[in-house]
């Protein structure tokens, strides 16, 4: 449920906090104060989208909080599995800048918009004018008709059965349209060749490109030792020129010993040349073939261009091709297996979709009767309701075509919602049926913003009773007009507008209980005389306590 509700700098409102109970609350003041304000914060930290700017002239940002018990287990195996943290309380914080930029918070972790939407939906239902509208739609109707018949399920078994099924009808259909030439075939069959006969390895043009580079790198080395080589053997290189030395220094026999080093050095030079040799044969044998791997390269990378820029994607064309040339080949074999998918996929589809619609087909008379008995309940004794079926083509949704019929008056026939009642039955019906349906899904919170327009006096007083039943076991907050449906409320809210040259400020504040009769007597009879007030004492006392 909705435990805070915070604005900051938003449209009217300087600042406003309200503390809500697990009650029904009902929030009231003068047309044009701002109490829609309320409801429209609950939509937008709920996920929904604003259309304009809803900075308070002059400030830099808009910020509405909005706190809410722990919720239900479901509920926090979502925020897990979206990697946001558990808390004993819910946060949703939305900023909003005067330049339009939005952010959204869970619990101060950044979230998208998508993601409250789908958290919230499961949390507070906000029914506006908008929602009456979408009430009448047929669609919209077949949810809420599965939601009540808790067809979740079976409605996954029908969708992935369609998936199937009409995978197969393209397949087939596609089939049945391709044609094929003599010229396609060989052009096929030349190409499929190439990449076969090619039979490139996954890795192997990175293996390729590494090996060539090492190679570059070799023949660097081979060249180096060569010039190396070169230095000592060559005619008046190092090795002759140390052994015209020795020649010279071993003449003098004062010199000998370093005759003997000079000599030393000599064979010693000889022997570092001769493992020079041997290294860089020993390079060469094991030397592999430079222009061949280039042309390797080249080759792999002109089939990668002409088959699709890789190798899982020269794969995928392969094994397309391949599959072509089946069809080509064994074309009526190709039609034989499609057809018969598609009468296997066909049947299951429709055997899950029959067994879904028999499954809709069973709650219509105990929904009828329910939706019946809180219509009774608001004062409309000879409403019927009933779900009209027809057979639809297949669909993910299934064969069945609904879609809700109601009779206002006796001898009256049936006909859609939006076409059989008027604006005070239409509001009545709505309550009917957001009270057997938002009781299914498991929402915490209703808010009903005005559902009783165009009502008055015992029928206000048979909404309210409805909306103050539905509050033992949901949280209730309705914005109202009328003193005889906030005469239920347990907490009774207060908006009202001041003015000044410069400025125009909304705020809310919690009624007492006196202040609350004096707010009910002027909504009822547009006076705080003791009178008014008195009256609306013994009508509370009434509706309370019977």
């Amino acid at each position: 449920m909705i435990e805070q509700l915070m604005v900051k700098d938003y449209i009217l409102f300087d600042h406003a906090f309200i503390d809500f109970k697990k009650d029904m609350s009902v929030i009231t003041g003068e047309t044009g104060a701002g109490k829609s304000l309320l409801i429209d914060a609950l939509s937008y930290l709920s996920g929904n989208r604003i259309t304009s700017n809803i900075v308070r002239h002059g400030k830099e940002k808009a910020i509405l909080q909005m706190v809410l018990s722990r919720p239900g287990d479901d509920v926090l195996a979502l925020l897990e599995d979206n990697g946001f943290d558990i808390e004993e309380e819910l946060i949703i914080q939305r900023t909003v800048t005067s330049q339009g930029k939005s952010t959204v918070r869970i619990n101060q972790q950044v979230s998208t918009l998508g993601f409250v939407r789908q958290l919230m939906s499961r949390l507070i239902d906000v029914h506006s004018q908008m929602d009456t509208i979408q009430l009448a739609d047929p669609a919209i109707q077949l949810d809420l008709l599965d939601q009540y018949a808790k067809n979740s399920g079976l409605k996954e078994k029908t969708a992935a059965a369609y998936k199937t099924y009409s995978s197969a009808r393209r397949e087939l259909a596609r089939a049945q349209k391709e044609t094929f030439s003599d010229d396609e075939l060989e052009h096929l069959t030349d190409s499929l060749n190439e990449i076969t006969a090619a039979d490139v390895k996954e890795d192997e043009l990175a293996q390729l490109q590494e090996k060539i580079r090492q190679l570059s790198h070799a023949q660097q080395s081979l060249d180096e030792m060569q010039e190396c080589i070169s230095l000592f053997t060559k005619d008046n290189g190092i090795l002759d020129n140390m052994y015209e030395a020795y020649k010279s220094i071993r003449k003098n026999e004062i010199l000998e010993e370093e005759s003997e080093s000079v000599n030393s050095a000599y064979y010693s030079m000889q022997d570092v040349i001769e493992t020079i040799k041997e290294k860089r044969e020993t390079l060469l044998n094991s030397h592999e073939d430079l222009d061949a791997l280039q042309e390797r390269e080249y080759e792999i990378k002109k089939l990668y261009r002409k088959y699709g820029g890789s190798w899982p994607a020269m794969m995928d064309k392969a094994k397309e091709m391949e599959e072509k040339i089946d069809r080509i080949i064994h074309r009526q074999d190709v039609f034989e297996k499609l057809e018969k998918q598609l009468l296997v996929s066909e049947k299951a589809y429709f055997d899950a979709a029959h067994e879904l619609s028999r499954s809709r087909k069973k709650v219509f008379e105990p929904l009828a009767a329910e939706i019946e008995r809180h219509c009774q309940d608001l004062m409309l004794e000879n409403a019927k309701f009933k779900v009209q079926d027809t057979e639809k083509k297949p669909a993910a949704d299934g064969i069945d075509e609904i879609e809700f019929m109601v009779s206002m008056n006796p001898g009256q026939p049936f006909s859609s919602l939006k076409k059989s009642a008027s604006g005070g039955e239409l509001s009545r019906l709505m309550l009917a049926l957001k009270t057997v349906f938002q009781t299914q899904e498991g929402i915490d919170t209703i808010v009903f913003d005005e559902i009783d327009t165009g009502v008055s006096g015992k029928v206000a007083l048979a909404m309210g009773s409805k909306m103050y039943s539905l509050s033992k076991t949901h949280q209730v907050l309705c914005i109202t007009h009328l003193s005889s449906v906030a005469v239920w409320a347990d907490s009774h809210y207060y908006v009202s507008k001041s003015q000044d040259e410069n400025e125009t400020t909304t705020s809310i504040r919690r009624l007492d209980e006196e202040e609350s009769l004096k707010e009910l007597a002027v909504m009822a009879s547009g006076s705080a005389k003791e009178s008014a007030i008195e009256s609306m004492r013994e009508l509370r006392k009434e509706v309370r306590h019977g």
